[in-house]
């Protein structure tokens, strides 16, 4: 089998992705990106104010909230 090439690949699409390829990545960055950010916000809040945890759960569930309100803002869902 020495000599031999292997088959062209015909992917039959010419390369070109769906236009909807991603959204589903970009939701769940938005989801992530929301709770990490807010969360971490009111962590340096509880380290400020002096609480254990309160603020950055607070901020945990703010971000998720803002998440889905932005998903479905932009992407329509």
């Amino acid at each position: 089998m020495t000599g031999q090439e292997p088959p062209p690949e015909s992917r039959g699409d010419k390369g070109q992705q769906p236009p909807d390829t991603g959204v589903g990545m970009t939701a769940v960055s938005y989801l992530i990106a929301g709770m990490l950010v807010w969360g971490g916000i009111g962590w340096l809040v509880d380290h400020f104010v002096g609480t254990k945890g309160i603020f950055a759960g607070i901020g945990a569930v703010l971000g998720v909230a803002g998440g889905v309100y932005l998903i479905v803002r932009r992407l329509g869902a």
